[in-house]
């Protein structure tokens, strides 16, 4: 299947990575940004997990199966990573994604644990799974993915886990070449103008470089603390209508109502969010497990009085300027071209590319799917990047909830809390 808006050298060279993936050998190299990831986790493993609540029983060897399939059905599923060369290779893996039953537990207590687990790199795959029985309630099952970061994002993640449900609602679903990294494809997208003239985006004003963050030791006895709100379908009509009177996003609101709570709860002037930004949206790239993002800060200043709007309309604003194809195109080339030799020069890079009071991480809309074995609920992403005192909101609208995941190392409760009455009190 061709990528919308690519030329055909791109989907050649799909199809030929496939043919080489179907050899059980050498998939293709990491891309720049996923060896960028790689260094980084040689002392900081970073995975994230995604936690999908079913409205039925599934069984171990059901759920096992479906995995499987899922495997042959995303190459970087049944892939490893070889280090032992002068540049890193994703190759075939046989290995099945390890399955573990979590019983009388739940979702975010399991997503915890499995951030003190790191996925090496070999003997692969990268990405594993455990089952909660009877989570959240009797006669239901919550599938817990992780996924190490060199081989997905949020959105690919997500994709997989629709592909798993469907799976196991007995569906067949289409086998994917090696997706290519995105380097490659933003390379082949036609540069835009630069305006002459440009309007200041609010909150330039405050795009300084501040001191990177610091990293604290990976400690495998200290999982993170992880916390969770929901709205329900009243409250994200409301949100929706709420975004489009004002000219707004829900991102944009969710950036407001994080800043807002911060601002409450301490004397900081400004707040800055890092935002990753989907590059299958913003460049139109297929929907592929596997990495398609890149990041924006939104600086956002204290106002004088409560101005929920003002921050949202901002926040809106910058993220608009930052999600054109032209910036989406820059900045994963300019990432690309950092090209750090060792695991320090990775950790400096991503630091500064973060550097940031929160996280947040919106995946958006999740389509429900199937009868069998239909998600009644997605959380995540559950995620910890080793950075000191780092606050991550994972978010998913799934059957018109929208759901809030924050991962910490202390209480989150007051932030999210926070979120959910300021999102109340702009729409009401």
């Amino acid at each position: 299947m061709r990528q919308p808006g690519l030329p055909s050298t791109a989907a050649d060279e799909r199809i030929s990575m496939n043919a080489t993936a179907a050899s059980g050998h050498e998939l293709r190299p990491l891309g720049a940004f996923e060896r960028i990831i790689d260094l980084y986790i040689h002392r900081n493993p970073v995975q994230f997990s995604l936690a999908v609540e079913c409205l039925c029983v599934l069984r171990e060897r059901e759920v096992d199966e479906a995995l499987r399939r899922l495997q042959k059905a995303h190459p970087l599923l049944a892939s490893m990573i070889d280090r032992s060369g002068s540049r890193p290779l994703f190759r075939f893996s046989n290995n099945a994604i390890p399955l573990r039953t979590a019983s009388a537990s739940t979702w975010h207590a399991q997503a915890a644990i499995e951030q003190t687990r790191p996925i090496p790199p070999s003997p692969g795959p990268l990405a594993r799974a455990v089952l909660v029985p009877d989570a959240p309630s009797p006669g239901r099952t919550t599938i817990v993915l992780t996924f190490s970061h060199q081989i997905a994002d949020g959105r690919g993640a997500l994709g997989a886990a629709h592909d798993l449900l469907a799976i196991l609602d007995g569906h067949d679903i289409s086998t994917r070449e090696v997706p290519i990294c995105q380097e490659d494809l933003m390379q082949l997208v036609e540069p835009e103008p630069i305006p002459s003239v440009q309007d200041e985006v609010p909150g330039s004003e405050h795009m300084v470089q501040t001191a990177p963050a610091s990293l604290r030791p990976f400690d495998e006895t200290a999982p993170p603390v992880v916390g969770h709100a929901e709205l329900d379908e009243v409250s994200v009509d409301r949100i929706r209508r709420s975004a489009r009177l004002h000219s707004c996003t829900v991102q944009s609101m969710l950036c407001a109502a994080a800043a807002t709570s911060l601002f409450e709860a301490s004397n900081r002037d400004r707040v800055r969010i890092n935002v990753p930004i989907d590059l299958r949206g913003a460049a139109g790239l297929e929907d592929d497990v596997v990495i398609r993002f890149t990041a924006t800060s939104v600086v956002l200043s204290r106002p004088s009085r409560t101005a929920f709007w003002e921050l949202a309309h901002a926040a809106t604003t910058q993220l608009a300027t930052a999600r054109t194809l032209e910036a989406t195109r820059r900045s994963v080339l300019a990432l690309a071209a950092l090209n750090p030799v060792d695991s320090g020069g990775a950790e400096q890079a991503m630091l500064a590319a973060t550097n940031a009071d929160i996280e947040i991480t919106n995946l958006g809309v999740s389509s429900d799917i199937g009868t069998h074995a239909s998600a009644q609920a997605i959380w995540g992403p559950v995620m910890s990047t080793k950075v000191e005192n780092e606050l991550i909101l994972g978010v998913v609208t799934h059957g018109d909830r929208l759901r809030m995941t924050m991962t910490s190392q202390g209480s989150v409760s007051g932030l999210l809390s926070g979120m959910v009455a300021q999102l109340t009190a702009a729409t009401s």
